[in-house]
């Protein structure tokens, strides 16, 4: 008995009862050999793509970008800090079986939401696949300003100049984005913006200045035939046959047009479609004429991807010499040019080298640049020397903040700066005024420079915050003036005009330190 003669209440009636069971508290986990069970199966999965690492090599080229590198523990400045964050970068681009798992993604996304998995592509209807680098111009987003495309103009008309006094033939051909020609199939979330596009209201000014540009939108347009692939951002065998005989009549050579050739069908990868699907990218019909296989690689390129390439012609009768500076657009032009062309030379490096030499023995110059991509042509104008004008009459001189370097690259002085947009207007013409330590002087026309500062969109991995406007200046200028035996020291004095030919203005002098 306990106190006061009551049993306690598991003791009453002088037997123990039996303990009820513990209460389930709502919520509270639950283990067990299944929980456990998931627990351990988890954590394998979470493992294998680390631990199989070593062992497993994937294809990554598809993707079209740097992968992240090995992260190194110590840096020239001593230990690195960011290895962790590095190591991160690493793993997240080389785990084992990246490129199926990234594919199965991909897959899923596209099939059941019509979406995208990566920001380099957009998903269109009927199996279309479009490059998101085009967005700007479909949705008439960051617009180049006006001066701008007056400064793509001033230079093309500059390089057309250059090429044609030598003698020889000059075209310009800008490959129009694939949803300028099909918008059709494009997602109806992307909404096309109103107005011209920047190689719409660009056209009219190169016209304007006499610069041989074809409108190969136009040309393509009027066909009833799909000439760019369905997976990937350019022109199809066909389309590239369209525009190489839209091409040819500008120039000074000859060329045949494989009018008569026998067509067949390839097959072919699309690039936007290789970045959705590593794996499991499929191929689609290519129009292939065989005609224009008549070449072969006269350097130590094997590619039409690479950077540089020299070809030599096996078809009877081809004459000639080309050189072509372009672009991915160039690969399926490459092949009909080079069969064409006794020889050729197919050049991506930027800046354009077009010296003297790098053309001395072309009949025949042509720049090829895709829509998306036509600000080049203001932004990193070519390496050639300036063209020489005769001495202007002047006006009052004009004070304010224009800069002006000076310096050499190879055989050049490069007299380079940015204007004082209140001392000119954005017609004018630049003229660097040279004076020779004997007292001569010459002026030649510089090229007109736009420059890009931060905020441009991340399509092309350029490091820009997506949805930012683009910040331009477009009052820059660059000069290549060929030096005597002297070199920079055999010039006393550079004065930066601006103007015409009717009139020019003073806005800046330096003298030039040997």
């Amino acid at each position: 008995m306990t106190e006061k003669g009551i049993a306690p209440r598991h003791m009453r009636g002088g037997e123990p009862l039996a303990q009820p069971d513990a209460p389930t508290v709502r919520g509270q986990a639950q283990t067990g050999p299944a929980a456990l069970a998931f627990v351990i199966v988890f954590f394998v999965m979470a493992l294998v793509p680390l631990v199989c690492m070593p062992f497993v090599r994937e294809d990554v080229s598809a993707e079209k970008r740097e992968l992240a590198p090995v992260p190194s523990l110590m840096t020239e400045n001593g230990p690195n800090l960011n290895v962790l964050s590095e190591a991160g970068d690493y793993f997240a681009d080389h785990f084992a079986f990246r490129g199926t798992l990234v594919d199965l993604d991909a897959t899923l996304k596209q099939r059941l939401l019509m979406t995208s998995s990566t920001s380099n592509v957009v998903v269109g209807s009927s199996g279309w696949l479009y490059y998101a680098g085009t967005l700007n111009d479909y949705q008439r987003r960051n617009h180049m300003t006006d001066h701008e495309l007056l400064n793509i103009a001033t230079n093309l008309a500059l390089m057309q100049e250059y090429v044609t006094a030598q003698g020889k033939g000059f075209a310009v051909a800008i490959a129009p984005n694939k949803n300028s020609l099909y918008p059709e199939h494009m997602p109806y979330y992307e909404i096309e913006g109103e107005g011209e596009r920047n190689l719409e209201r660009l056209l009219p000014l190169l016209a304007a200045k006499g610069v041989r540009a074809c409108d190969l939108e136009a040309t393509i347009a009027e066909r009833d035939d799909v000439l760019y692939y369905e997976r990937d951002s350019h022109w199809n065998g066909a389309g590239a046959l369209l525009a190489y005989r839209t091409i040819a009549p500008l120039l000074s050579t000859p060329v045949p047009t494989f009018e008569d050739a026998e067509q067949s069908v390839a097959a072919h990868v699309g690039d936007v479609d290789a970045m959705l699907h590593p794996q499991t990218a499929q191929s689609e019909d290519d129009p292939h004429w065989a005609a224009a296989d008549a070449w072969s690689f006269a350097n130590e390129a094997t590619s039409v991807e690479d950077d540089k390439i020299l070809t030599t012609s096996t078809m009877p009768g081809a004459a000639g010499s080309l050189v072509m500076y372009r672009d991915s657009f160039g690969n399926n032009l490459l092949p009909y040019f080079a069969t064409a062309y006794a020889q050729a030379t197919f050049s991506k490096l930027v800046p354009y080298d077009m010296s003297r030499p790098a053309i001395a023995s072309a009949n025949d110059v042509v720049v090829e640049r895709a829509e998306r991509h036509v600000d080049l042509f203001a932004t990193n104008p070519p390496y050639l020397p300036s063209p020489e004008r005769a001495p202007m009459p002047e006006g009052e001189a004009r004070q304010g903040g224009t800069s002006v370097r000076v310096s050499t690259n190879g055989p050049y002085l490069v007299v380079e700066g940015t204007i004082d947009e209140a001392c000119a207007a954005a017609e004018d013409g630049v003229f660097v005024e040279l004076t020779g330590v004997d007292g001569s002087t010459r002026v030649v026309e510089a090229f007109h420079v736009s420059e890009e500062s931060a905020g441009t969109q991340d399509f092309e991995g350029d490091g820009g915050a997506e949805g930012e406007p683009v910040i331009r200046g477009d009052w820059g200028y660059r000069a290549f003036a060929i030096m005597g035996e002297q070199g920079a020291s055999g010039f006393a004095q550079v004065r930066v005009l601006v103007g015409g030919a009717q009139g020019a203005h003073e806005i800046a002098r330096v003298a030039v330190s040997s």
